[in-house]
């Protein structure tokens, strides 16, 4: 049997095209015309007829086997040939009658069957020729050719269990004829049905027997793999890419964003900036280059690089949101406001940047003009919950308790997955001497949703503490100054549980650190309060 003839499909994961083995063809065998009678005349046509279509002309093989047909209307290799004359040139109805034709001569035959399949695919017939390639499997189970095919039809399918049943006919197929297009199928899938473990172990597979010298292949599986956060198997195969087309940006922005992924800065940093040395000049570069400099401690980067950004793509709202950020974070608040004024020309309907408006103002300290920006915020977008949240920070500066818990309350009613929200929450209950079993509640719940998170373990500790649940509150405090060694008040809560527990001598070393520790708990407090206007401000960004 003559080797297939391939073409090639493609398989689709959020936006990645990864290119796979996708449809064969198989040409016959002339052995069969020996067999037959007027065996010089038919073998001769045949193959001259061959000999033609191998040098592309396929007219003239065409007529030998036309030639065949008049002599023996059901010769099965006549009809396979024409077959696939047809189907290269693109006269897919042509190739269709042909291969019909020699599936219903040779029923038993998983070529026949097979073939007919293909063209079944390719005339958007996927069901029809998933018979035949089922037909063809239950001929000659370790047919390469149709385990592939109807592989592809079952991933197009796109449910769960179809892209199992993909998955197990790639596999079949791959331990027949191991092949990089199979290989990254097999990643791709473990992708889509959500088992990271699986697909970076599939990955792992097809990087260690096949390196794909195709850039923009790498690029695609690069980007499926980082969209799933596996940040290593990501990287491997974006340098790749990045090599194999230097010039690539999207590539070397997704590997940028893999090292980061892997909390590797310097060599994010290293890619970007090696970038912009070769006359890269992009706002992207620029805009994920100021994360960099940002996440490394170097916001005075941060800053111009994310005025490059702006100044190449002044439309892009998003960076004019992070500009005004940065500032604000920066101790340089007022300085956002007037790039903010200027943004809100442009984008008056952004909730986003009416936030950071509020943020600018909240940072100054201007509670009420904060207030206003918050509800602009979320005039724009009623569902906006950073917007939300700091609103009901602003009525809680004001001692207005009751409106904060209903805002808080909303806040999570719209995700309940804020461990900084339900904290503030039952801060603020405890403000209003709420039941205690309430505020108990939403302080258990930010724990669960964030560990290490100290403050909510110290309030629930001082909760225990009025309570006189003491074993308790020692616990919680306990943890809270694990997480936090150096929150001088986790100290002091601890040393008055100890003692009420007559732990003495552990009271005494307690309170001993917490005197040390104490000259310093203005800074802490400060500090305590950035972070949950950090928390906040990173709630959706």
């Amino acid at each position: 049997m003559v080797g297939p003839a391939r073409a090639f499909g493609s398989f689709r994961l959020r936006g990645a095209l990864i290119s796979c083995i996708a449809l064969f063809l198989f040409l016959p065998d002339l052995s069969a015309h020996l067999q037959t009678g007027n065996v010089d005349q038919t073998s001769r046509l045949i193959a001259e007829g061959r000999a033609a279509l191998e040098r592309g002309e396929f007219g003239v093989a065409r007529s030998f086997f036309m030639k065949v047909l008049e002599a023996r209307p059901d010769d099965v290799t006549a009809h396979t040939y024409l077959g696939v004359i047809a189907d290269r040139l693109g006269d897919l109805a042509e190739a269709e009658r042909h291969f019909a034709r020699a599936a219903q001569l040779a029923p038993t035959s998983a070529a026949a069957r097979t073939n007919y399949g293909v063209v079944l695919y390719k005339r958007g017939r996927s069901q029809e020729a998933a018979v035949e390639f089922e037909a063809a499997l239950k001929l000659d189970a370790e047919r390469v050719a149709a385990l592939i095919n109807l592989a592809q039809i079952r991933f197009t399918e796109g449910t769960r269990a179809s892209l199992e049943q993909a998955r197990g006919l790639f596999e079949r197929a791959y331990r027949l004829a191991p092949d990089g297009a199979i290989g990254r199928a097999l990643v791709i899938i473990g992708l889509r049905l959500g088992e990271r473990e699986r697909a970076a172990a599939a990955y792992q597979e097809y990087a260690a027997r096949f390196a794909s010298d195709n850039a923009e292949e790498s690029a695609s599986l690069g980007k499926a793999l980082l969209e799933a956060e596996l940040f290593a198997e990501a990287a491997n195969e974006l340098e790749r890419a990045v090599r194999l087309e230097p010039k690539n940006v999207e590539a070397i922005l997704w590997l940028a964003q893999a090292y980061l992924g892997l909390n590797d800065v310097q060599k994010a940093g290293r890619t970007l900036e090696t970038a912009v040395a070769r006359g890269f000049d992009q706002a992207p570069i620029y805009a994920l280059l100021a994360e960099v400099y940002e996440r490394s401690g170097h916001p005075e980067n941060a800053i111009p690089a994310m005025r490059l950004a702006i100044a190449r793509a002044p439309q892009v709202e998003a960076y004019w949101f992070r500009y005004a950020m940065l500032l604000t974070d920066t101790q340089a608040p007022g300085a956002a406001l007037i790039r903010l004024n200027e943004a809100l020309q442009r984008f008056p309907r952004s909730a986003r940047l009416w936030f950071a408006f509020g943020m600018a103002n909240f940072k100054l300290n201007k509670n009420a003009e904060a207030a206003q920006a918050f509800e602009r915020a979320l005039e724009c977008e009623p569902g906006f919950v950073p917007a939300l949240a700091y609103l009901a920070l602003t009525r809680v500066e004001v001692g207005q308790y009751a409106e904060a818990v209903k805002l808080f309350e909303k806040t999570l009613a719209l995700n309940d997955h804020l461990a900084i929200v339900h904290y503030l929450l039952a801060d603020t209950l405890l403000k209003q001497n709420a039941e205690p079993r309430r505020v108990e509640e939403h302080l258990k719940r930010a724990i669960e949703l964030d560990r290490s998170f100290a403050p909510a373990r110290l309030a629930l500790g001082k909760l225990y503490m009025r309570e006189e649940r003491w074993a308790e509150a020692a616990e919680a405090l306990e943890r809270a100054v694990e997480i936090e060694p150096d929150r001088a008040e986790a100290y002091y809560q601890l040393g008055r549980a100890y003692a009420r527990l007559k732990r003495t001598e552990e009271a005494r070393a307690v309170l001993q650190k917490f005197k040390l520790l104490s000259e310093r708990q203005k800074e802490q407090e400060q500090r305590e309060r950035r972070e949950i206007v950090q928390r906040l401000a990173n709630v959706r960004f």
